[in-house]
């Protein structure tokens, strides 16, 4: 049987993405299926048409498995950049953990977290270890029961103000009792972070110890408080010896001349010629006194020409700020209660101030010895009967003896064991020099009240001229 040669005349291939690794794959087929013995020719002839009909066979496999590997290698890439993403992420996370940790274990610093009810939530070693209790005994407990007596109301209030957000944080110089009942200072910063999971407001605190501090602080400022007050007997007795010196002149002049009379008047014949004269002499040393005792007047005399329209509300809150650290080492709640409409009195400013300062000082004093009860300052103006200007000082401390309340303004009368005698009385002059009024009366139920009263039209002030009389 004879050959029967056919003449393959090759078609033009459509060229796509995919039609190279095609034929590539259809050559690595083709390689085992018996073209091994032929010419190259014949062999790139045959090739190309296995290739071209196993092209048409398996497109739609090979571009779906070509698919396929492409998928997967995307998905591969997501999940690896998703990976690397989580590790960064968990380093951050873990950096952040760490460096929270340094600081809530910080050897220096109590720290505690509170929930709304004002009850512990948990507290760091070194806040443990300032007040003696332990994470799980504080559960039970709350910062006031921690905290002394007539510090819990301002605490309390501080507290509710926080939690309704009325205010973003707050801070105060305090004390806290101790497991072992040992009282110690701390500086407090409290403010409200929310809660992760539940969104509810937490209180975070940071407390440092600062007893040491403090009563360094203490018997520096006790001891300024006594070099102040023997300088002050110092010049009051330096003045005091003065004027007794320069007084003391025409007195023993006057009892001189008044021996001398009456030896002349006792003599066998009277000489009344010297009798005369001594009296004169008498005369002119009381009125040389009179003008000694016109010149120290005239020292501390007030003749109106300061005095300027004042704003009495203004001139308390000043006082308050001065005595704001007396007032929470002692543990004294001050409130007041100062007329928002009340008119301005014409009067020295620092005079005025000064009397308030001293009602102020005497209360605060008079509530030192106070245990059973708050200790409580209050401070009060408004505008009273008869055009004047009414300001109130009252105190929860042990009052007025009935007894002493008459005496209570004269000089060199005093309650307080190391007291002169002059505060009281120095304060009525000035308010009386003022044209007003100042007087005192026990509280209720315990404590004393001191009032003050001043004209809102000042009239000019009265001149006397001090002499004999």
């Amino acid at each position: 049987m004879g050959l029967i040669k056919v003449q393959v005349v090759p078609q033009p291939l459509g060229l796509t993405p995919l039609t190279v690794p095609a034929i590539a794959l259809a050559l690595c087929l083709g390689c085992g299926t018996g073209y091994a013995q032929e010419r190259p020719a014949d062999l790139a002839m045959g090739l190309f048409v296995d290739a071209t009909t196993l092209w048409g066979q398996y497109q739609a496999l090979i571009e779906v498995t070509i698919g396929v590997i492409v998928f997967q290698s995307a998905l591969i890439t997501a999940f690896l950049i998703q990976f690397f993403r989580r590790k960064r992420a968990e380093g951050s996370l873990k950096s952040s953990e760490d460096r929270w940790r340094s600081v809530v274990e910080n050897p220096i610093f109590g720290i505690s977290f509170i929930d709304g009810e004002h009850r512990f939530i948990a507290t760091n070693p070194t806040y443990q270890r300032m007040i003696g209790y332990t994470n799980e005994e504080l559960r039970h407990l709350t910062p006031l029961d921690i905290s002394v007596p007539g510090e819990r109301e301002a605490n309390e209030m501080l507290f509710k103000e926080l939690r309704d957000g009325k205010r973003q944080h707050y801070e105060m110089v305090k004390q806290l009792r101790r497991k072992d009942g040992k009282l110690i200072w701390i500086e407090l910063y409290v403010f409200a972070i929310p809660d992760a999971e539940t969104k509810a407001q937490l209180m975070f605190e940071m407390m440092q110890d600062i007893t040491d501090s403090k009563r360094s602080q203490d018997a520096l400022e006790a001891t300024r408080a006594e070099l102040v007050r023997v300088a002050r007997i110092n010049s009051f007795g330096a003045m005091t010896a003065s004027i007794a010196h320069e007084i003391n002149q025409p007195l023993a002049a006057m009892v001189a001349n008044a021996n001398a009379a009456q030896r002349w008047l006792a003599s066998a014949v009277p000489d009344l010629d010297e009798v005369r004269a001594a009296l004169k002499r008498i005369s002119a040393d009381g009125h040389r006194a009179a003008e000694l005792v016109q010149g120290i007047r005239a020292m501390f005399k007030n003749d109106g020409q300061k005095r300027v329209p004042v704003d009495v509300n203004q001139l308390a809150r000043e006082v308050l700020a001065l005595v704001q650290v007396a007032l929470l080492d002692r543990r004294i709640a001050v409130y007041t209660e100062l007329s928002a409409e009340l008119p301005q009195v014409m009067a020295d400013r620092v005079q005025l101030q000064q009397v308030i300062m001293n009602l102020v000082t005497n209360a605060i004093d008079a509530m030192e010895s106070v245990a059973d009860r708050p200790q409580i300052l209050r401070v009060k103006s408004e505008t009273g009967d008869g055009d004047v200007v009414v300001v109130a000082i009252e105190d929860s401390g042990i009052g007025i003896d009935p007894e002493k309340l008459d005496r209570l303004f004269d000089s060199f009368f005093t309650t307080k064991p190391h007291g002169m005698g002059m505060g009281l009385s120095i304060c009525r002059s000035i308010i009386e020099a003022h044209n007003g009024r100042l007087w005192a009366s026990p509280g209720t139920p315990y404590g004393s009240v001191f009032r003050f009263e001043l004209p809102i039209r000042q009239d000019p002030p009265e001149r006397r001229l001090p002499g004999l009389e």
